[in-house]
């Protein structure tokens, strides 16, 4: 079977090409990473199809098994153009490649509304959900990003063509399915590295308990809610400290957070890593209290699954697909979306009784080895391949 997928990939991963060096560090999609090897070593042909405008030319080679195509597209503006230059380059590739299905992950930008409309068998992967993020972030968020209108209209054009869709939650299903009730939903849990399940704890009762947010640290992920919570932790747990690993934008840090912080004299309590390594992360799981997680619309968050692989309590905002994720108080902690005080009084709760945090995170563990581990999960989308293709329309 030849499969290709259209998606975003980090050209960080391969360190060892010097045309990919030139092309900025973005996000590590994780997701994808984890299951593209598995995928090939299981007897499949995979390809991956990408674009990035800092090639000086396309950059075609495979690596543990999986056929890599980074393409190169021109230095426009994507978003305004519609990324119609990204999915002429891609279609281009794909019909070169003649796969027998393609996937396109995510909707927002070219790499799904590019398998949909492929002439071959598709399926689509949703990721998260733009007219969801869009609506938590108030109308004011088109003004001040005008490139969000494309992506919306994006979205909605390549949900209605998707004729299978794979999703990691029934919120995400519910939103396929009221945009198109003729597609074919299945739902399959986001994959981790199984490196996460061998992280060894080793928070330090005696120490100053840190509580982690990993993530963008940006309006929508709730970074500022946390700052104002974490000011009442500490009022209650004065060694408290709270990191910060996860990219964040400069102009929002000098204006919002940058103030915040400081008003509230946390300046010397509150440390920003910016962008790291999943090693980084792991050892900052490693010595974790907890981790917290007060974002304003998420469908399945990876971090969640990644701190309790490694046995981490987590604390995470009731929205979106989180609550199909952690079952309040058993393997986690779920809290009102937006109200600092709530979140403040969760982290508290669990500072102060280790004995609970610990069977929360033994929980949360327990159920993500369940639910996220990649044999598990990857077996089910060749399923998902085969299934699309035994009713697939012959073409003469």
């Amino acid at each position: 079977m030849k499969v290709a997928w259209v998606c975003e990939y980090p050209a960080s991963a391969f360190p060892e090409r010097p045309a990919l060096r030139r092309v900025p560090r973005g996000h590590p999609v994780p997701w994808i990473v984890v299951q593209a090897p598995l995928i090939a070593a299981s007897g499949v042909e995979l390809h991956i199809v990408t674009v990035s405008k800092y090639l000086d030319s396309d950059e075609e080679f495979t690596s543990g098994g999986v056929h890599f195509h980074f393409l190169k597209i021109p230095r426009l503006p994507r978003a305004a153009m519609g990324y119609q230059v990204d999915r002429m380059r891609m279609a281009r590739c794909l019909r070169r490649i003649q796969p027998a299905i393609v996937q396109g992950f995510g909707t927002e930008s070219s790499f799904g509304y590019t398998a949909v409309s492929a002439p071959f068998p598709s399926v689509l992967m949703m990721q998260g959900i733009v007219s969801r993020i869009a609506r938590s972030r108030g109308r004011a968020a088109l003004v001040r990003q005008p490139g969000l209108g494309v992506s919306l209209m994006i979205e909605r054009r390549t949900v209605r063509r998707a004729r299978h869709v794979v999703c990691e939650t029934s919120f995400a299903a519910d939103f396929v399915r009221e945009h198109n009730a003729r597609a074919v939903v299945h739902v399959i849990r986001t994959p981790i590295r199984d490196e996460w399940f061998e992280i060894a704890r080793r928070a330090d009762a005696a120490a100053a308990p840190e509580i982690l947010f990993v993530g963008w640290a940006l309006p929508e992920k709730g970074i500022d809610v946390l700052v104002t919570a974490f000011s009442r932790v500490v009022a209650e747990c004065p060694r408290a400290v709270l990191h910060v690993v996860g990219p964040c934008d400069g102009r929002y840090f000098q204006r919002v957070l940058q103030p915040q912080i400081g008003s509230l004299g946390l300046a010397d309590r509150i440390v920003f890593h910016g962008q790291q390594p999943a090693a980084v992360v792991a050892e900052r799981l490693s010595r974790a209290a907890l981790l917290a997680l007060p974002t304003r619309m998420d469908t399945a968050p990876n971090v969640l699954a990644e701190a309790r692989a490694a046995g981490v309590p987590v604390v995470a905002s009731a929205v979106g697909g989180i609550p199909e994720l952690i079952a309040d108080g058993v393997d986690g902690v779920l809290v009102p979306d937006g109200s600092a005080e709530a979140l403040a009084s969760a982290i508290v709760a669990l500072l102060r009784d280790p004995v609970q945090a610990a069977a929360v995170g033994a929980q949360g563990r327990h159920r993500v080895r369940r639910d996220h581990r990649a044999s598990v999960q990857v077996p089910k989308l060749i399923d998902v391949y085969r299934d699309v293709l035994a009713t697939a329309p012959v073409i003469a």
